[in-house]
């Protein structure tokens, strides 16, 4: 169980300036495995997800949510607070099996492809950037997804802090990695609000 403070935007046409950064940075949705995540359909829920991702069950819940808040001078959106838990399901579970070889309609298909880094501090204090697949103690992720949910295509941007401790670092990185584009509040919610709203 472990708790995280993130805010996250949803649309559906690819923000060029902010793929442009992420190529520019040796990023590429080509460059990515997709997966496919399968979400519970909690139908008068937005707060609670529940997600089988490559035979884990994960359970999200949204302990608080910001009032609008300006990120920097480009983005304003929502800060939400989680609480997650993880389990991990036996090799021959028959239920997962189901989910993820039948068409099961409370269960919602989610295909991602993701690019991002994590942000954390080196061991002289300097904020530097390390691949996802790296688990400092705390820090900062920053993504960029692309989805496929419901055969429509969407992107996603978020930062999601992690740890026991919250990082700061320089936000002007958000504005040279979203360059002319900004961000509305309207767009900003989490995986549970978006995916109710399709």
């Amino acid at each position: 169980m472990f708790n995280s403070k993130e805010i996250r935007w949803f649309f559906q046409t690819e923000v060029q300036s902010i793929s442009k950064w992420f190529e520019d940075n040796a990023y590429t949705f080509e460059n990515t495995e997709a997966r496919i995540d399968y979400y519970l359909s909690l139908i008068e829920k937005e707060d609670v997800s529940i997600k089988l991702r490559e035979n884990n069950i994960e359970v999200k819940h949204r302990r608080s949510r910001s009032d609008e808040e300006k990120l920097t001078s480009q983005a304003e959106g929502y800060f939400e607070k989680y609480t997650k838990w993880s389990f991990s399901s036996a090799e021959d579970d028959s239920l997962v099996h189901e989910i993820t070889n039948e068409e099961k309609h409370d269960w919602l298909p989610v295909r991602k492809e993701r690019m991002g880094f994590k942000l954390k501090k080196d061991m002289n204090g300097n904020i530097v950037k390390v691949k996802l697949e790296e688990f400092p103690p705390y820090g900062c992720q920053i993504e960029y997804t692309r989805l496929k949910v419901k055969d429509e295509a969407w992107y996603t941007f978020a930062l999601e802090w992690f740890g026991d401790e919250e990082l700061n670092f320089d936000l002007s990185l958000i504005n040279e990695i979203l360059g002319d584009h900004e961000l509305k509040s309207q767009d900003s919610m989490g995986y549970a609000e978006f995916l109710k709203s399709l």
